[in-house]
């Protein structure tokens, strides 16, 4: 692992450290037992991740800038017995009439992101995220010397899973950038030309608009959220590979591109999965994954390519029914997008107490550029019902730390007058 000392770290220092584990008191005899985890040092994390999974401990991840009286919250809901904050050494206990869930077997908590509303307790077995890994490997057919350069956080499935533990499976060894430093991520990038980058859209193009558009990648992994066309059609060009993987918090990685043809491309399910939508881009529909008698409901909507791979669509819960007619907003978005300086763009509903749903946009664009002069740029480009009604101008789209965007949290902000 490579961290911001600049300090490479193998498994073996892992393991290492593991064994320091079994002095400490809350640690011995971690079977059984349900722990949450905050801590400053990614290190520590991974290390602590890999010693409650082979002690038959269930975990909970929460990034290390909570408040403890949100982790606490947290873990009592998903019934931990120990927190562990800010430092491997100071822990707090959860009183035991506080916890009542009990565990058919060992696993990683998680809670869902809460984009469409209240978060969820996700439990997934650590022999299904087993599974997931030898899967994922199969798929992504990555060389060990090709090494995995992790930008998004471990305590998510994406960083954790993906860039770490499925790194170790295979025998190589990730490499972790643990500071919001571009500059730092680049000097790693350049001193391995075999690498696979792990980031989410906005993390990607800050790394290519640090190299002045002049690096050329190796492969660059994009999870979590659509890539905005425009990014994609960037990045394409500077990297010998560019991938998308797509998943959820109940399954885990559903499917991966291991060359992207388009923004919208999720590539192919992983072999222990079954996965159906949607037979064209006029017809889509729920993509639904199987795996034996398990059933998940992803409310995505997509579609499958007669070559079987999935492409996605929209959330369920942002289309908008104008009129009786479907809106998709990242139909919309891509138009705006391509409009000469705009950065950034948002399209949400809005439920007018007379008109009904309405399209609505939030653009991050040029001081030149006014509401009015984007709205005829869709006039141009899009059928009337796709036209937002409502265009606003701002200075920036709320993100959450992962780097979605709440649609849902963009309406309840709306008022009609």
């Amino acid at each position: 692992m490579f961290s911001i000392n600049r300090e490479y770290v193998d498994r073996k220092t892992y393991d290492e450290r593991i064994k320091t584990y079994q002095s400490i008191e809350y640690l011995q005899n971690p079977s059984g037992c349900s722990y949450a985890i905050c801590i400053q040092s990614v290190l520590d994390t991974i290390a602590l991740v890999l010693y409650f999974k082979e002690h038959g401990a269930s975990v909970m991840l929460v990034r290390a800038d909570t408040p403890l009286q949100t982790v606490m919250r947290l873990a009592e809901k998903a019934g931990c017995r120990i927190v562990i904050y800010d430092e491997i050494d100071q822990f707090h206990l959860i009183a035991e009439g506080e916890v009542s869930l009990s565990r058919e077997a060992p696993s990683l908590l998680q809670f869902s992101s809460g984009t469409t509303g209240e978060p969820k307790l996700i439990e997934r077995t650590w022999q299904s995220i087993d599974l997931e890994i030898s899967s994922y490997n199969e798929a992504i057919q990555l060389d060990k010397a090709e090494v995995p350069i992790v930008l998004s956080s471990v305590t998510h499935s994406y960083g954790l899973l993906c860039g770490v533990l499925a790194a170790f499976q295979r025998g190589a060894e990730p490499i972790i950038v643990t500071a919001a430093n571009p500059k730092l991520t680049l000097s790693v990038i350049r001193q391995l030309p075999a690498h696979i980058v792990y980031g989410v859209p906005a993390q990607l193009r800050m790394l290519d608009e640090m190299t002045g558009k002049r690096t050329l990648f190796h492969r660059l992994m994009t999870s979590g959220m659509p890539i905005p066309p425009g990014v994609f059609d960037e990045l394409r060009q500077r990297t010998a590979f560019m991938m998308q993987q797509y998943g959820c918090s109940e399954a885990g990685c559903i499917s991966i591109s291991s060359q992207m043809d388009s923004h919208l491309d999720l590539g192919f399910a992983l072999n222990h999965y079954q996965v159906t939508a949607g037979t064209d881009i006029e017809h889509p529909g729920e993509i639904v994954v199987r795996q034996s008698e398990t059933i998940i409901h992803t409310a995505d909507l997509g579609y499958m390519t007669t070559a079987g791979g999935l492409r996605y669509v929209s959330r369920m819960d942002d289309v908008i029914n104008v009129s009786g007619l479907k809106v998709f907003p990242l139909e919309v978005e891509q138009i705006i997008l391509q409009m000469p300086g705009v950065a950034e763009s948002v399209v949400f509903r809005g439920i007018h107490p007379v008109m009904g749903e309405q399209v609505l946009c939030h653009v991050v664009a040029d001081s030149q550029l006014t509401p009015d002069m984007i709205r005829e740029w869709c006039i141009q480009q899009l059928p009337t019902y796709q036209v937002p009604a409502h265009i606003s101008c701002v200075n920036n789209i709320p993100k959450s730390p992962t780097g979605k965007i709440s649609r849902t949290q963009l309406e309840k902000e709306v008022t009609f007058r």
